[in-house]
């Protein structure tokens, strides 16, 4: 008859056995389980965050001059301008090609003396318009750095106060060049930085004392805030 001793020396070699049997099964399920899921994720592309269309509002500084033909020396100007802007931006990775304009309002006088003081011109930009075409990179995804170039317009009234004097007003077009930087905040959102110089060709006024011919420009320096749809 078998003692205590001997059954618990039978139950553990049978325990020994199963475990021996096992093991291989054991350890080829650990060796074909392969790497977590997570491992083999592809990791989502970088979003095109600047392309489409978007609009927005801008506020800036601007200085000028006028030079005009009465006088040897310009006239210096400086003010404020603010309006619209908007347009639409292709990107593909981080190249970005966009179309983009300006509907401004605008406060930028000065004044000059001729005839030896005699009379006083004071010009002052009221509205400013361009349309421009913009190329920029991204640095990184949220920042893009852009150049623009394209044409110009802006509404310039012309007084000349004192002998032969009177009141005045002038179209000028011509082209514009600049650069900035943009930075988005959300997908929606981006706020915008930029200086743009724009070079008018001249326009002459005539008033009652004879014609005085003008030739502006204008140094702008803005800051927008952007909404894309």
């Amino acid at each position: 008859m078998r003692t205590r001793y001997d059954q618990a020396l039978v139950f553990a070699a049978a325990l020994a056995a199963g475990a021996a049997v096992s093991s291989p099964v054991l350890s080829a399920d650990v060796i074909n389980a392969g790497p977590p899921p997570l491992l083999y994720e592809t990791p989502p592309a970088a979003q095109d965050l600047f392309a489409g269309w978007w609009i927005g509002g801008t506020l800036g500084g601007a200085t000028g001059n006028f030079d005009f033909s009465q006088s040897s020396t310009a006239i210096e100007s400086s003010g404020v301008l603010g309006g619209i802007t908007g347009g639409y931006n292709w990107q593909n990775g981080p190249i970005v090609i966009g179309l983009e304009g300006d509907v401004l309002g605008a406060g930028i006088s000065g004044s000059g003396r001729f005839n030896n003081g005699a009379n006083v011109a004071n010009p002052d930009i009221d509205a400013m318009a361009n349309l421009r075409l913009r190329a920029g990179v991204t640095v990184v995804p949220q920042v893009m750095l852009f150049v623009t170039g394209g044409g110009a317009w802006a509404d310039v009234d012309l007084p000349v106060s004192g002998p032969g004097g009177g009141s005045g007003n002038g179209s000028f077009f011509g082209w514009s060049v600049g650069g900035g930087a943009e930075v988005a905040f959300s997908p929606n959102w981006s706020a915008r930085f930029d200086y743009q110089f724009t070079d008018f060709d001249s326009d002459t006024v005539s008033y009652p004392g004879g014609d005085v011919k003008y030739d502006p420009d204008v140094n702008t320096y803005r800051g927008s805030l952007i909404y894309r749809f």
